[in-house]
């Protein structure tokens, strides 16, 4: 069992949230160790199963951004305690001047905010490097680094979609991605569907396994069917699924009567791909045989299961309709859950298993449901978001489909599930709707800007019909348009076909 020790001089920051959301990662792919983070007197203790060096992520509130996940740099295990501020700076300052320099070698031209920015942060945190022996000018210094830093990654972040947007997009001057929306119970209908007209050329008609057969062997396709027209009316792209969703919340009631049973989940599972895939053969544009497949302990299948069910899915599928592209697609893609509970691949690792199958996919999803906590991801700073899809655009070498959230407000939302809560905010960041739309309109281009990225979807319709992540729909809970819709339209015009 190996330990990293920290000394906090904001004992404020040093909450429960703080202690559940803090782990060690390893590796270039940054997979979280098992283990656990507690309180040891005056000390922050990082537990994990070996002794090995890695880095420590932690939410901690930035000044005037808000709670973000940020990390330290790679640290060796030693008997003096580590002063955690320091190191958290060290590591944003770090990872901002790395990205800026292997950007610039790309041939972005960094503005004057950045390289201001990034002296600015160089200058704090090398005051605060100097001043260990006073741990609280040190600690002062390094929060005066993160803050700088955050502001250099920001811009640095939209400087970054900008250029690379022009490149990408070449003479025609617009990208042929698609942007859209995940579609909820029913087709839109009246002024919902003409703002989603304007904003969106292609959604998600979920054909969910829970609402087509709500009762066992009894299917019902009106809303299905209602969907993939409204669709089709309206010149958009329809993606089918997920079909299967590996999801307690996303399940007929009564599957749960077969958990444990793997045959019997099994060949259930495959009768609804089945039946969906036949009858929406041909209206389809992309299919997404499998979603959240990283999900434990769901239906009591294991990691193994899982992995056979969806091959065997993406099989059927295959043999039904030969010619539309097929996609699978996964939930919370830096894996925190990995740090609470045993756990044998990463969700990376699950999709690197299916890509080597050879079973004829041909792009994978990723959703990035930011700052919300359980089954969300926290909220980081741009450049970790640039990252990862680099990171899983270079190990499977397939496009990606992105899915993508974020709250409006961090009040209780009674159509979404009690348990998941907002926890984006913090310190200077109030959450309501001008900081949902502002998280779009930083982050959408960034991610268009991306070369394997084929399809950005926002993953909640409305917050008047049941979802998945509080407060994070483009309607509101009384069906009013949220200012985030707005941005979904003005990139829509500024950037795409």
């Amino acid at each position: 069992m190996g330990q990293m020790r920290f000394v906090v001089h904001d004992r404020a920051q040093v909450t429960q949230s703080l202690l559940a959301r803090t782990f060690a990662v390893s590796g270039q792919e940054e997979v979280p160790y098992l283990g656990r983070t507690y309180l040891s007197g005056d000390l922050l203790v990082v537990e994990r199963r070996d002794d090995s060096s890695g880095s420590v992520h932690v939410p901690w509130n930035v000044p005037k951004f808000g709670v973000w996940q940020l990390a330290t740099a790679s640290l060796m295990e030693r008997e003096k305690p580590y002063l955690l501020e320091l190191e958290l700076a060290r590591g944003t300052v770090f990872r901002l001047r790395n990205q800026l320099g292997s950007w610039q070698l790309l041939g972005l031209e960094a503005p004057e905010e950045v390289t201001e920015r990034v002296a600015e942060a160089t200058r704090a945190f090398s005051r605060a490097a100097t001043n260990q022996d006073n741990p609280a000018e040190a600690a002062r210094y390094a929060t005066e680094a993160m803050a700088a830093a955050a502001a250099g990654s920001v811009a640095l972040a939209d400087t970054y979609g900008e250029q690379a947007i022009r490149v990408r997009a070449g003479e025609t001057e617009k990208l042929g991605t698609l942007l859209g929306v995940r579609l909820s119970d029913s087709a839109p209908e009246g002024a919902m569907a003409e703002r989603i007209a304007e904003a969106c050329n292609i959604v998600a008609a979920p054909l969910a396994w829970k609402s087509v057969e709500a009762t066992e062997g009894k299917r019902r396709w009106k809303a299905c069917d209602e969907q993939v027209a409204w669709a089709h009316q309206h010149n958009m792209k329809v993606i089918g699924g997920p079909l299967l969703e590996f999801d307690e919340r996303s399940l007929p009631e009564w599957s749960f009567l077969w958990e444990g049973d793997y045959s019997a989940v099994a060949s259930l599972m495959m009768e609804h791909v089945r039946t969906t895939v036949q009858r929406f053969r041909g209206r389809i544009h992309l299919w997404n045989v499998a979603a959240r497949v990283n999900h434990q302990r769901v239906l009591g299948l294991t990691d193994e299961q899982r992995l056979q069910v969806v091959a065997r899915a993406v099989r059927e599928v295959r043999a039904i309709d030969t010619r539309t592209p097929i996609v699978v697609s996964f939930d919370e893609p830096w894996a925190e859950y990995m740090a609470h509970q045993p756990a044998e691949m990463a969700p990376l690792d699950f999709a690197d298993q299916l890509e080597r199958a050879d079973l004829g996919i041909s792009g994978f999803g990723v959703e990035l449901n930011a700052g919300f906590h359980p089954f969300g991801t926290a909220p980081r700073n741009p450049l970790a978001f640039s990252r990862l899809i680099d990171q899983w655009s270079q190990r499977l070498e397939l496009p990606l489909l992105v899915m993508v959230s974020a709250p409006s407000s961090a009040s209780a939302d009674p159509m979404a599930p009690p348990k998941v809560k907002v926890v984006a905010g913090g310190e200077g960041r109030t959450i309501d709707a001008d900081y949902q739309a502002d998280w779009a309109r930083r982050r959408l281009p960034m991610l268009l800007a991306k070369n394997c990225v084929q399809i950005v979807l926002w993953n909640t319709l409305a917050d008047d019909r049941p979802h998945d992540f509080p407060n994070a729909g483009l309607f509101d809970s009384t069906g009013a348009p949220k200012p985030v819709l707005g941005v979904l339209r003005d990139v829509r015009e500024k950037y795409l076909t």
